[in-house]
């Protein structure tokens, strides 16, 4: 009985994720849709529906089969409705984040076309987890500041 007691806490300790502080500037997608935040009940069900027949679609295509996925990810994590964004965690490196909406409050009000204008970015730093492949959430945004520079973005 203690080996399974002792056992249980390891598998325990070992499933947890590791919250990591990291630096990043916000960044820009001009057409991003990564979750149904803000979506209503009816578009959430026409999709759930689609994606369902896709699944039970063996001739269904590769990029939609993808897709499919992300999203049933997304919902196994509790993220399917959350807000996101993008962050640039390095020149290389771009990543879509979700986020509580009191933490996405902190950052909705920045506007690409402002920042562009006034030659500014925002600095962030987080916590964040990897919550599975390809999926990450803020945890925390520690802070949150406006300096000199260029925004990134991409099409």
């Amino acid at each position: 009985m203690k080996k399974i007691f002792l056992l249980l806490i390891i598998l325990t300790f070992n499933s947890c994720q590791k919250k990591e502080i990291t630096k990043a500037d916000l960044s820009f997608k001009l057409i991003s849709f990564g979750s149904f935040y803000g979506a209503d009940a009816n578009q959430i069900e026409k999709f759930e529906k689609i994606f369902d027949s896709i699944r039970n679609n063996s001739n269904a295509k590769e990029e939609d089969k993808k897709l499919t996925d992300f999203f049933t990810k997304l919902k196994t994590n509790g993220l399917f409705t959350s807000p996101y964004i993008n962050l640039r965690i390095n020149s290389d490196s771009t990543l879509v984040a979700y986020l509580s909406e009191s933490d996405y409050n902190k950052v909705k009000g920045f506007k690409h076309s402002d920042l562009i204008k006034r030659n500014k970015k925002v600095k962030l730093e987080l916590e964040i987890i990897k919550k599975d492949t390809g999926i990450y959430y803020i945890e925390k945004i520690i802070s949150v500041n406006e300096v000199d520079g260029q925004t990134y973005w991409k099409k």
